[in-house]
């Protein structure tokens, strides 16, 4: 509207010009005119004296009535062709201000017209205005809305009228100045607002926004949001700021109403979530205690069978004088203390206490490797596919128990499969995701799956696939152990085991294994170890310290160590051995178990001859697996309880060639 106002301002400025410039020139011409008229009179003046002076003259001098006669013509020529020039003049003078009378009139009249139009159509624009800046003073009143202008140079501070409305402010009284605006908002508030004012003014930001309060004098306090536009010059300094002021005590009173109901929602979740967990840990703690007894129920079942084996032998050896019964008792008792060995080496992989020693391997070659070994514990009418890609990443496990992990998967795969099928392994790279992935594992891994198409699982029971000592196998073809101890490898390696069946179509086992930084050099094997010089009797004679806390396990030890042609010295801990050789005692290898009481276990003797006496070899031994990433972190080797005599003689000799690369002969 202002600009259609300054448009029409501009028109009505031109037309005065224009009837200015028209009226000029016809004053010009009338000027003319004047002076033509005048020049007319004169020469008639003239014309007249000269006639006077001719009748003078010949009044004077009479001449003959012939050439007066002529000389009168001549006079009168003369003078009517001056005459006729001056009125033909004049004629042109008198026509020319004639049209530009006329010129002028039409001007005038045009100008009249466009002055009645523009005059109109201002009035028009007035009436618009008036109605706009009315709907805006309503649409102000009824949304708590207010104006205010202020001239930066001069401090001069503008308000609407609904500005002292919405305010509560007398217009008489109030200071039209920045101050005088500052001084309407609430002391708390007002550091915020001179900041936003300052940083707008400073930055030349555009953009003016602030909320504040202000103490109404009738409505009490409310709340206001400023918004403003900076108005630069054109050096770039600030010359105005004009904006807008909105009631928004509303909206302010809604968030804090909505803050608090969520703060009681926020509270009654927590206390909800408490609950919740709270019952979860009741149902946790009723799974853990029925999945313990499951588990105590399942390991007193096998060991009694086996120690029923054990105790029943001894009791027919001490009555049987036959050497072959005695020797198939034996044999029965040594095959029942493996499988003693072997159920606790399963569950101590379930409980991811078995001492691991992962490596870098290349499962497709791998997979290739084990081709053979599989054909051996599967039917003839089972056919095995290995599927791997060529860009396959290397795998970080520990080759042993991950063989053991994938026969556990194929020969449940071939029970699952009575009437023959396909066994299907594959593996592929996989780059997961913790917040994706069920079991929070992030970076690459490998996904070696083993697929068969049998039978399948039914939901309740691929649910409690890896639960120890679940089996839907008859009675006496499965321990329940060969899923658990999958899962507990793969979680000890650092990733995961998944099982996916649909009942008469098939099960999935996959194991999430972690990616290994690279594979050791193609041709790179490691040096075997030296064969230490034997006796006459084959092995060499060590001085050997042992550390076992045990009485029983201590006297049985020690005497297959006497047995093998070592001298053995026994102590009960480690203090006792860190005593026995600052006192002087002369080992050539130290052996001790991991796990003992009195709060020095037999790594933290290690730690300790590390310090004291680091030539000093050592072979760690242990039923229990404990500290598994301890024990790795050492780089010693380790002997598994229970051994035999002959894995016993091994593990001596390979622990002392490791360190000395070769052993003294007995002199």
């Amino acid at each position: 509207m202002d600009e259609e106002l300054e448009q029409l301002r501009v028109a009505v400025e031109d037309a005065r010009e224009e009837a200015a410039a028209l009226a000029a020139e016809r004053d010009a011409l009338a000027a003319e005119l004047a002076h033509r008229t005048a020049r007319l009179q004169e020469t008639e003046l003239r014309l007249q004296r000269r006639e006077q002076a001719a009748e003078a003259a010949r009044a004077a001098l009479p001449l003959p009535a012939a050439l007066e006669d002529r000389m009168q013509a001549a006079e009168q020529s003369a003078a009517t062709e001056e005459l006729r020039a001056a009125m033909e003049e004049l004629q042109v003078l008198a026509e020319e201000l004639e049209e530009s009378n006329t010129v002028l009139a039409q001007a005038n009249a045009g100008l009249e017209r466009r002055i009645e139009a523009r005059t109109a159509e201002l009035g028009a624009l007035n009436a618009r205005l008036r109605d706009s800046e009315e709907r805006l003073r309503l649409a102000q009143r009824h949304a708590g809305a207010a104006t205010w202008d202020w001239d930066i140079a001069a401090d001069r501070f503008t308000r609407s009228e609904e500005y002292f409305d919405l305010c509560g402010l007398d217009p008489r009284t109030a200071t039209p100045s920045r101050d005088g605006w500052l001084e309407s908002v609430l002391a708390e508030d007002r550091e915020g607002v001179v900041t936003a004012l300052e940083i707008c003014l400073r930055h030349r930001d555009p953009d003016f926004q602030a909320e504040y309060r202000i103490r109404h004098p009738s409505r009490g306090e409310r709340w206001l949001a400023s918004r403003g536009r900076l108005v630069c010059d054109e050096h770039g300094d600030p010359v105005r700021l004009i904006g807008l002021n909105i009631d928004i005590t509303d909206r302010k009173q809604a968030e804090l109403a909505l803050a608090e109901t969520n703060e009681t929602l926020r509270q009654e979740m927590a206390e909800e979530v408490k609950a919740r967990e709270a019952a979860q840990a009741r149902l946790f703690q009723a799974m853990k205690l029925e999945a313990l007894g499951q588990l105590t129920g399942g390991i007193a079942h096998d060991f009694n069978n086996l120690l029923c084996v054990i105790v029943s032998g001894i009791s027919l050896m001490r009555r049987s004088e036959d050497p072959a019964r005695r020797e198939s008792l034996l044999s029965a008792m040594e095959q029942a203390a493996h499988r003693g060995s072997d159920l606790t080496r399963r569950l101590l992989t379930f409980a991811r206490r078995q001492s691991l020693r992962p490596e870098p391997l290349d499962l497709r070659a791998w997979l290739e490797d084990m081709r053979e070994l599989l054909a051996r514990s599967l039917r003839g009418d089972i056919t095995i596919e290995i599927a791997a890609p060529d860009d396959l990443w290397p795998a970080l496990a520990d080759p042993g128990e991950l063989e053991l992990a994938v026969l556990n998967l194929a020969v449940n795969a071939r029970d699952a499969m009575p009437t023959g099928g396909t066994l299907r392994l594959s593996v592929t790279n996989a780059e997961l995701d913790r917040l994706s992935d069920p079991d929070g594992l992030e970076g690459p891994f490998l996904c070696l799956s083993v697929q068969d198409d049998g039978t399948g699982m039914a939901p309740e029971v691929l649910e409690r696939a890896f639960e120890p000592f679940f089996t839907t196998k008859e009675i006496g073809r499965g321990t329940g152990l060969g899923l658990a101890q999958v899962y507990g490898f793969a979680r000890q390696s650092g990733g995961a085991a998944r099982a996916s069946s649909t009942p008469g179509q098939g099960t999935v086992m996959t194991l999430l294994l972690p990616w290994a930084a690279a594979l050791p050099e193609a041709g790179a094997k490691a040096d075997p170890p030296a064969q230490p010089a034997r006796s006459a009797q084959g092995r060499a004679r060590l001085s050997l310290l042992l550390v076992e806390d045990d009485e029983d396990v201590a006297w049985l030890t020690a005497e297959m160590l006497r047995h093998l042609g070592h001298e053995v010295a026994r102590v009960e801990s480690g203090p006792a051995a860190l005593k026995a050789l600052r006192e002087g005692l002369k080992a050539d290898l130290l052996l001790t178990d991991v796990v003992m009481p009195g709060g020095q276990d037999g790594l933290d003797l290690v730690r300790r001859l590390e310090e004291e006496q680091p030539e000093l070899p050592v072979l760690l031994y242990s039923g229990y697996g404990g500290a598994p990433r301890r024990v790795a972190a050492t780089g010693l080797p380790l002997l598994r309880k229970p051994f035999t005599l002959e894995q016993l003689d091994r593990a001596l000799t390979a622990a002392h060639a490791r360190a000395h690369h070769h052993l003294s002969p007995q002199p």
